[in-house]
Order: structure tokens, then C-alpha cells, then sequence
């Protein structure tokens, strides 16, 4: 059974065109999927649905085989954690502090903190590499360090599946790949499902076990990496003309962009134009 699925989800805001039209969409244990596509193209649409922070205007969300509307606030909470593009906290606020705000949906409002949560929290923090910095504020953290620490945050949940939009946005390399590899381990040694929006193909590739490729609220394609980063949805998808290789080390696919179709075509119209 899939942990979490879309069952024919179509999904819009207020009374204007549907963003996303039709989605099927399984996730199994154990895996993680990234949803790329261009800007417009439904991805952090569909990553809101499957939180349970919109409602669909047709087909339902499953959450470990059961309608995640359906389900308590709280219950959701305890299965699945969402990471945003930009979270926001107060600055002045530990990481030890904004970590153990993950326990909430595991706590009774009358019941203080117990030996079990503050295991959590610790595991949490040792798994994100924090435990030396939890004293710490969040306004003197780098981008890679603050985004640690929201992913420690996510943790303390101790959800089944973790929801990423763009976690390794604004942040350099070399945070970037720390931010990818912590979410890898996590996956292989902990059994964590997720599911993330990425814009950057290479890592996306590098780092999921299946692509969905999406086009103005459609699934282009879907798949493991290699099947789904080629020349051909790279034109129709992205407008981009571009050259495939291997990456030596892990063997996925390399794109490596040449031209925008979309500049292409003006340039040449403008040739023609001139001509």
C-alpha cells in the first residue's frame, strides 16, 4: 500500500482555473519523489494538497490508506511533516527551543514534556548534525545550519513522510549538498518517505528514486530519473535545448543546458525578420 497517494486530484484557487487537473500520484515507503517543472506548472500546488493545507476541488488525498480530510489536525501531524519555502520563527528563539516545538502534535495539552520527547529532541538534533550548536539562536545561523534545523523541527514529529518545497533554495553549494545528503540519510537509514520540489534537475535526479515532471498542471512524465530526464521533456517542458550525460560517481543523469527554445525561436524570428 502506498504511504501517501492523490487519487484524480484537481486542485485550484477560489473560483479561477484549475492549477492542477486529474492527478494520480502514489508514494511507497521508503521512497522519495521529486515533482519538477517550470514556474506555474502545479508543484508546490500539489505539495499544499498533500499536506492537507487546501482542500481539492475533486478527488481525495490518502494518508496511509485513509482520507487525509478525514483525518484530525493532529493525527496528520503525527504521520507527516511539511517543510515550506520560507518558515519563519521568532530569531531570538534556540534551536533546542524551535526543535521541541515538534513534539506538540505528539503532546496532551495538560502533560509537560516527558523522557520520551526530550529523547526525540535529541535524536533529532544528532541526526541533523546540531547537537553541539542547540544552544544557539537561529538569527546567528547560517542558511545550511537554519535549514537543519527546521528539517530537526520536522523530525520531532517523528512522521512517516516529510514534505520539502525547495529546502535547498538560497543556499550555496556546499549547503545545498548538505542539505541533500542529511535528507538521503535520513531516507536510507531511518525508512523516512519523502516527497520535495526541486528546481535544480541534476540533484533532483541524483537524489530521488522517481521524477514527476510536470506541464501547466499535467503529469508530463513519471518515473525512476533516467526514464524521465531527456532531451525531449527538457524542450517540452522546460523550452530548454539541452545535452544529457552520466554523472560518474552515482551514474544518474547530467543536464547540461545549451539554449532556451523560447530564445531560440526569437532569435530566429528576428533573423527571419531582418532577412
Amino acid at each position: 500500500m502506498s504511504i501517501l497517494s492523490a487519487d484524480h486530484l484537481t486542485l485550484g484557487y477560489r473560483r479561477g482555473a484549475a492549477v492542477v487537473r486529474d492527478l494520480v500520484l502514489d508514494v511507497a515507503r521508503g521512497e522519495i519523489v521529486t515533482l519538477v517543472g517550470p514556474n506555474g506548472s502545479g508543484k508546490s500546488t500539489i505539495l499544499r494538497a498533500l499536506a492537507r493545507l487546501m482542500r481539492p476541488q475533486g478527488g481525495t488525498v490518502y494518508l496511509n490508506g485513509r482520507a487525509i480530510h478525514r483525518t484530525s489536525t493532529r493525527r496528520v501531524a503525527q504521520q507527516l511533516a511539511i517543510l515550506p519555502q520560507n518558515p519563519v520563527a521568532p530569531d531570538d528563539l534556540t534551536i533546542r527551543d524551535l526543535v521541541a516545538r515538534g513534539r506538540f502534535a505528539r503532546q496532551a495539552w495538560w502533560r509537560a514534556s516527558g523522557t520520551h520527547d526530550r529523547d526525540v529532541i535529541a535524536w533529532a538534533l544528532e541526526a541533523t548534525g546540531l547537537i553541539d550548536l542547540s544552544d544557539r539562536r537561529l538569527n546567528t545561523l547560517s542558511g545550511g545550519e537554519r535549514q537543519r534545523a527546521w528539517i530537526a523541527l520536522a523530525l520531532a514529529q517523528e512522521p512517516q513522510v516529510l514534505l520539502l518545497d525547495e529546502p535547498t533554495t538560497f543556499l550555496d553549494i556546499s549547503h545545498q549538498l548538505e542539505v541533500m545528503g542529511l535528507l538521503q540519510k535520513l531516507n536510507e537509514e531511518n525508512g523516512l518517505s519523502i516527497v520535495m520540489v526541486l528546481h535544480d534537475l541534476n540533484q533532483a535526479a541524483r537524489f530521488s528514486h522517481r521524477l514527476v515532471a510536470l506541464r501547466r498542471g499535467d503529469v508530463y512524465a513519471a518515473g525512476p530519473p533516467a526514464c524521465v530526464l531527456t532531451e525531449t521533456m527538457l524542450r517540452e517542458v522546460f523550452q530548454v535545448e539541452g545535452v544529457l550525460g552520466r554523472d560518474p560517481i552515482t551514474d544518474t543523469p547530467i543536464f547540461t543546458p545549451v539554449q532556451s527554445v523560447r530564445g531560440l525561436n526569437g532569435h530566429r524570428n528576428g533573423h527571419d525578420g531582418t532577412g
